[in-house]
Parts: structure tokens; sequence; C-alpha cells
């Protein structure tokens, strides 16, 4: 148990997530958990998520993943009002060191 508290705590220092804070952080690992069980995230999936903040703070966190190359927020071709986040390369590798 304390080697892998040590290996936590050695990946935390190492960027990206050494540059997120402790909510972008927990937003961007429970993006990954709700895109495993759903297959597919939306803006709508992260103002859920952030339950007790307002949608505006939701969504700031959202655009600090996009603007540290966590997330890609795409328009939906079928439906303009609906956006799609789509973890980038950067994000899924930190899945992987993490998982």
């Amino acid at each position: 148990m304390l080697k892998l508290l040590n290996l936590l705590v050695s990946l935390r220092q190492l960027p990206p997530l050494s540059e997120l804070t402790g909510d972008e952080e927990r937003l961007l690992f429970q993006l990954k958990a709700l895109f495993d069980q759903q297959g597919a995230l939306s803006v709508l999936d992260v103002y859920d998520l952030i339950g007790g903040k307002s949608g505006t703070t939701a969504y700031r966190l959202l655009m600090s993943l996009k603007e540290k190359g966590l997330v890609v927020v795409e328009v939906d071709d079928a439906d303009k009002r609906r956006r799609h986040v789509h973890f980038t390369d950067l994000a899924n590798n930190v899945f992987r060191a993490v998982g």
C-alpha cells in the first residue's frame, strides 16, 4: 500500500498533473469515470458532475482543462446546441500512467 501511495504522489508531481488545481484534477478523473460508464461525454455532463457549484464555475473548470491540453470540446454537427467533450492523447497518457 505504501508503494502505491508513493507512486501516486510521484505521478502527481509530474506535468500535467502538477499543473492542475485540485478541482481540475478531480473533474478530470470524474469525467474519465463517467466516460468509462457512458462511452461519451457532453458539456451537460460536466455541469452535472459539479453539483453545488454554478454552471459558470463548471464551464470555467472545463475550459481550464482544455487550455492545459487535456480535453477538446466540439460542437455536435447535427445539433449545434450540443457540445461533446473528448480526451486528448495527453489525458489518455495520464490515465494509463495512473491506471
